[in-house]
């Protein structure tokens, strides 16, 4: 019993490093190494969702927690030929992305067009209010920053 307990153990640490399979089809993440290319030197408008790994690992708890993602994905093909969008994994990877734009809370969203910040959005973690129409913070994210991303365009 000792011995299978141990083996649990080591298949979930193991599992903790191996790749992350992110639920959007619209968008991919990319790595500092991207930067450059996918974010400042595109002419459009670049929608950065930072986001973690640790998140997504908790949503076998927890299934909220990549919901805004998960929203935000369905929208894209509305305004993709204007508006370009990409992920971070801030979750040990991505540190000067990150620190550059000094990104605190996951999941993070900043619009950029040729360097410049034109919008950030960071998370606050209000409890739902299905009553007055608030599903939680995910969808008032969602609705914010789709807002900003059909008036920017």
């Amino acid at each position: 019993m000792k011995g299978l307990l141990t083996l649990i153990a080591l298949c979930f640490a193991l599992s903790a490093w191996s790749d992350v399979v992110y639920p959007v089809n619209n968008f991919k993440y990319i790595s500092d190494l991207d930067y450059q290319e996918e974010v400042q030197n595109s002419d459009k408008y670049v929608v950065m969702i930072f986001s973690s790994k640790s998140c997504l690992e908790r949503t076998i708890i927890d299934r909220s927690c990549f919901m805004f993602e998960k929203k935000l994905d369905y929208y894209v093909p509305s305004f993709s030929k204007n508006v370009k969008l990409v992920g971070f994994n801030t979750y040990f990877e991505n540190y000067s992305v990150a620190s550059q734009f000094n990104v605190r809370n996951v999941p993070s969203v900043i619009i950029i067009k040729n360097g410049q910040i034109i919008k950030r959005f960071e998370t606050t973690y209000a409890p739902a209010d299905i009553n007055n129409g608030r599903f939680g913070w995910q969808d008032e994210l969602l609705r914010e920053v789709l807002s900003t991303i059909y008036q920017i365009y």
